[in-house]
């Protein structure tokens, strides 16, 4: 992964090349498979027979994402196999473990910002009782959840981290996360603290991946994040209407804690929250002297 992430300095007008050229994967690829598989799911559904019509809607909505995840590799494979490489690097057993990490740190982060806003006064939460569907659906979920970080964690970096520098390469990806919430944005109107937000979870994402050495990571924090916030306390995951869940919040009023739109990802809670980790694994990376040597 190291490779991926240079730390020699260049001027930022050299990344305008490449940053047309992600922004066409972005625009082009992720987001027409999107409206791909929003028709598709519209027409097929396997998941009714199984889970029932109630849950059937999550399940299916979270796999079809497989559309433009293909879509992606087949694109990825044909102008940059390296960044394939993020996906097959270590052991069975270090893919696993980092996989774990991710999603346990997801877990935390969420329940965190879920304290705060319930101390607070901002959340009421009530217990709806716990069904077995929410728990295999964690998996069509992680499926959407890694669409994402493929493209913006392995791509990303293997592309633009060929010429520039760590800080580029964070830039890029955490600015494309947010390409990657047009739609919500579309339904829902602009939010510059949801932007923010957004932006800042990329570069974190971005920064565990270097930090751990491989993709898995991001995975991980990406679904445990979005499993908790969706099917667990049933709030609004980036500007997406409330999921079937285990709890059921209400909103008091909106604040630094909750975004009446946006939930959590909108409140300058998690901004704080966000902002630490990310200064916390940038002195890490620059005591291990990574931000520093040659590549």
């Amino acid at each position: 992964m190291d490779n991926f992430f240079r730390t020699k300095n260049e001027t930022w007008k050299k990344i305008q090349s490449n940053l047309l050229f992600i922004g066409a994967v972005e625009l082009l690829i992720y987001n027409g498979g999107l409206l791909i598989k929003y028709m598709v799911a519209g027409q097929i559904d396997f998941f009714k027979p199984i889970v029932g019509p109630e849950y059937a809607l999550y399940y299916n909505q979270n796999f079809w994402i497989i559309i433009p995840i293909l879509m992606t590799l087949a694109f990825m494979w044909m102008t940059c196999p390296g960044a394939l490489k993020v996906l097959t690097e270590g052991s069975l057993k270090r893919k696993l473990k980092s996989l774990l990490i991710g999603l346990v740190l997801g877990i935390l982060l969420m329940g965190l910002l879920t304290f705060l806003a319930v101390v607070s006064g901002t959340m009421t939460f009530r217990y709806d009782g716990f069904e077995w569907q929410l728990i295999p659906v964690i998996i069509p979920l992680f499926i959407q959840c890694s669409a994402e970080e493929i493209l913006l964690r392995a791509y990303v970096p293997a592309v633009v981290g060929r010429k520039h520098s760590w800080d580029v390469v964070c830039f890029v990806s955490g600015t494309l996360f947010i390409f990657h919430h047009i739609f919500n944005m579309m339904g829902w109107g602009f939010s510059g603290m949801f932007c923010l937000n957004v932006f800042l979870l990329g570069v974190l994402f971005c920064l565990l991946v270097w930090t751990e050495g491989n993709f898995w990571i991001a995975a991980g924090i990406h679904t445990g994040w979005n499993y908790i916030q969706s099917y667990i306390f049933s709030i609004e995951a980036s500007g997406s209407p409330a999921t079937i869940g285990a709890f059921r919040g209400t909103m008091n009023h909106a604040n630094g804690f909750f975004h009446e739109s946006y939930g959590y990802e909108g409140s300058v809670t998690a901004t704080i929250l966000v902002t630490t980790l990310i200064l916390w694994l940038v002195y890490r990376l620059n005591k291990k002297g990574k931000l520093d040597t040659k590549q």
